[in-house]
């Protein structure tokens, strides 16, 4: 995953910049850091053998659950079955209206193909923002197997695509990112921002999953979620 300063991270989540910036070599002064608003960084590098217990659980909200996951060379790699939307759900839930919630992927191929079914459709791998515990209510950022970028509001249960069809990347590894501030939500693509969206009245609480569409294999690098205090 590119890293970035934990300072220009929040002075996106928090401020009104527009994007993210490389982090500098040199390190903030005191007065700066002391000036620095308060985060919660929550995040995982998926280097162990097994995925962690006490951050994760396996989760599908459409379709049929099961499939295939594992972490195998510090990436974690995910299928799901024919027309499901699964893959991992932290299992904590947070608080706050000030927050990135960034991915790294390193794979997104197409599904497995299906008996009697005519064409393939394109897999993706899916960053989301979960506002409750059965998928009615989210915002998604994916990549799919055709190099195309997709945003995505899904409210009470009807979906909205937010971008005009005109999005892709030709990144090998890109890290997607949402920035939340209020109402207001950026779509980032490697710490540039892609895309910006009002979204009101959305919950405080939430959870982040990332996960494929139908039996596409993806893989994810990293993740991590910083919040504003």
């Amino acid at each position: 995953m590119k890293k970035f300063s934990l300072i220009l991270i929040l002075a996106v989540a928090v401020s009104v910049a527009a994007g993210f910036a490389k982090a500098q070599e040199t390190p903030a002064s005191p007065a700066q850091q002391q000036q620095s608003p308060q985060v919660e960084e929550w995040a995982d590098t998926f280097d162990g053998r097994q995925l962690d217990a006490a951050k994760w659980e396996r989760f599908s909200f459409e379709g049929t659950s099961g499939g295939k996951l594992k972490l195998e060379g510090g990436e974690l790699r995910m299928r799901g079955m024919h027309r499901s939307r699964s893959g991992i759900r932290s299992k904590q839930s947070f608080t706050s209206d000030r927050f990135i919630f960034e991915g790294t992927i390193t794979r997104v191929d197409l599904p497995l193909p299906a008996p009697n079914e005519k064409g393939t459709p394109p897999g993706s791998a899916v960053l989301a923002i979960m506002f409750d515990g059965s998928g009615r209510n989210r915002i998604e950022w994916l990549l799919t197997s055709e190099k195309t970028l997709e945003a995505w509001a899904v409210i009470d249960g009807a979906g909205e695509r937010l971008d005009d069809r005109k999005l892709g990347t030709k990144l090998k590894n890109p890290t997607l990112g949402i920035v939340r501030r209020g109402d207001e939500f950026l779509f980032m693509l490697n710490g540039q921002e892609g895309l910006k969206k009002t979204i009101r009245n959305m919950p405080r609480s939430f959870r982040v999953m990332l996960y494929g569409w139908s039996s596409a294999e993806n893989g994810w690098d990293s993740m991590r979620l910083v919040m504003a205090k």
